[in-house]
């Protein structure tokens, strides 16, 4: 609580993100109750601006479709997708790191070798192949995003293993017998994944914009609408319908900038420099009053 109240009285970027969040969680969560229907299901007029009609507060598309239904059931797909990616990138990342970093030799440059091989791939490109290959749908799209989102993951989380493989309390472990299994778990890994959380954000963020863009390129579940696929339908009206492609990109913009936001104050909370700073500067602003 006290770390809390700390991110709130120094980073009000990061206290925005969260309430960005929040409210796109909340959206995605009441999507049901909001709108019970359908939100594919053709209600009303076509091509209806937003504003025109009460019963419609974002108009409709081309179709006759609520913009407003899509664009709280689409949160729930956009965000489970970006947040299922997020953590089979940083279950595979943190795995792979933490061995690589803890065992060494051999094996730490057989694992690097293959995180920099899947670098080396476009993940884009990547992404698409494995989602074709599977045929779109929620957990493709999850799974290929997860696969070519890890290897930076691995690479911070290898270098604090490293880093805190000799310390004094991971020798003394060893020195008890503990099992190696036993000393990562507990000793090694709890110590080591501060910025691992902070990355996790950004990775989230990065599987929303990847996924968008699969949608928008016709490659999202067919059965379900997103952000991305809400774009991709509107994009023959870009000129004459605008609404339909600005509404959903806002949301993306939202929710990117509430993790960026957010994944930036956390940074800052668990920076022990940054903490001696606000420290200094809460001294000084003490000393001039």
């Amino acid at each position: 609580m006290s770390r809390f109240i700390a991110l709130a009285r120094t980073n009000p970027s990061a206290l925005v993100g969260l309430a960005l969040l929040l409210a796109l969680a909340g959206v995605a969560t009441g999507a049901g109750v909001l709108y019970p229907g359908d939100p594919m299901a053709m209600v009303g007029p076509r091509s209806l601006w937003p504003l025109r009609d009460a019963a419609f507060p974002l108009g409709t598309d081309q179709l006759g479709r609520d913009v407003a239904a899509q664009l709280c059931h689409a949160a729930r797909v956009s965000l489970s997708i970006g947040v299922g990616a997020a953590i089979l990138a940083t279950m595979i990342g943190v795995s792979v790191g933490a061995l690589a970093g803890y065992a060494g030799g051999r094996l730490d440059d057989a694992l690097t070798r293959l995180s920099e091989y899947f670098q080396t791939i476009p993940t884009f490109l990547f992404s698409m192949v494995l989602v074709a290959v599977l045929a779109p749908s929620i957990g493709s799209v999850t799974l290929a995003i997860g696969l070519t989102a890890w290897p930076e993951i691995a690479r911070l989380t290898r270098a604090e293993v490293f880093r805190i493989r000799r310390a004094d309390y991971v020798l003394a472990a060893e020195t008890m017998g503990l099992g190696h299994a036993r000393i990562i778990a507990t000793h090694i890994l709890p110590n080591s994944l501060a910025p691992v959380i902070v990355m996790v954000s950004a990775v989230v963020a990065h599987a929303i914009l990847v996924e968008a863009a699969l949608a928008f390129l016709g490659l999202g579940d067919p059965n379900t609408i997103s952000w991305g696929s809400m774009i991709g339908n509107a994009r023959p009206l870009l000129r004459t319908a605008w609404y339909l492609t600005a509404l959903p990109g806002l949301a993306i913009f939202v929710a990117v900038m509430g993790f960026v936001l957010l994944g930036g104050g956390v940074a800052d909370l668990l920076n022990p420099r940054m903490r001696v700073r606000r420290t200094s500067a809460g001294e000084l602003r003490g000393g001039d009053a």
